[in-house]
């Protein structure tokens, strides 16, 4: 295998919340496509110093470190070379960002995000910048019970909701799914079933068993697909088959799971580092461990105790 070639890179935003893209001179590998700027960290550099010496060099600004957060982190393999994107988010910046070697700039709105073509290795750090930080997954409740749910969960800071329903029926399920949409409009909602049962829904997010059984995702029409993990095997299975995101469980002791062993902050750090995908910290975690989270590299947390009355 070639050297892996380590790169800091950024997901710039302006005060009016705008990202900045770069395009890639023709003549560069992946070149005529758009870019997170950045470049690459040199033997004896910090990412966070490589970061803040290549935005200069290349934009002209100068970063704030007290607004410079881990975004993601993607080990990704070309035919002719292998990359580690450090990515960061740099939400505060002084100066005003120009092409210092004459390419071409673009700030746009995130919605407009999937309308760009990037290389393969910055897909995930797409799904990362539209992802949320935090997702409440339902308990078993009583149908009329879910929407009190999702609007204490939204209070508590929730920004994608995940309905796990399976003492209901496929049927009750769908119609319970297609009527929180409608009166969520904007909303995440992602459905925890199969592809067989949801094909036709936006979200779906499959059990660790299905994940496994899963020979392709061809058949999902849908935008967002995930999995839950619980190991390097499936986590490596989720990634060959192109889901968007994955939950890995769990962190901590759970109540609702008494007698499975908990990774520990350091096993999760460590898996999340193998994969380009982003990770939600899921099991007896809360928006308190929200922080240590994204420190640790993965995109944000999962519950559902944490989002309950």
């Amino acid at each position: 295998m070639s050297k892996v070639i380590h790169v800091a890179a950024a997901a710039i935003f302006n005060e009016s919340g705008e990202l900045l893209l770069a395009l890639r001179h023709q003549k560069q590998h992946q070149g005529g496509l758009w870019e997170f700027p950045g470049g690459k960290v040199e033997a004896g550099e910090t990412v966070r110093d490589a970061l803040a010496r290549e935005l200069q060099e290349e934009l002209g600004i100068e970063i704030d470190p007290l607004a410079t957060t881990p975004l993601i982190q993607v080990p990704y393999h070309y035919p002719d070379k292998s990359v580690l994107l450090d990515v960061y988010r740099v939400n505060r910046f002084s100066g005003e960002a120009y092409g210092r070697e004459g390419q071409p700039l673009k700030w746009i709105q995130l919605s407009e995000l999937t309308d760009y073509h990037f290389p393969a290795a910055n897909q995930p750090i797409v799904n990362a910048l539209l992802l949320p930080a935090t997702i409440a997954i339902t308990p078993a409740l009583a149908p009329q019970e879910y929407s009190d749910f999702i609007d204490t969960a939204l209070l508590k800071g929730a920004g994608a909701v995940m309905l796990r329903a399976k003492h209901l029926s496929d049927a009750e399920q769908l119609s319970l799914y297609t009527a929180l949409s409608a009166a969520y409009e904007g909303l995440l909602l992602i459905w925890n079933t199969s592809i067989e049962a949801a094909n036709t829904v936006a979200s779906v997010h499959l059990s660790s068993d299905r994940l496994m059984q899963l020979d392709n995702r061809a058949d999902f029409k849908g935008r967002w697909l995930s999995a839950s993990c619980h190991s390097s095997e499936q986590i490596k299975q989720a990634e060959r088959l192109g889901l968007d995101y994955i939950t890995l469980s769990p962190v901590q002791q759970t109540a609702s799971h008494p007698d499975a062993s908990p990774l520990g902050w350091d096993e999760f750090r460590r898996l999340v580092s193998e994969t380009r995908l982003p990770v939600y910290a899921l099991g007896g975690v809360s928006v308190d461990d929200l922080e240590k989270t994204i420190e640790a590299g993965g995109q944000g947390i999962a519950a559902i105790s944490g989002f309950r009355c």
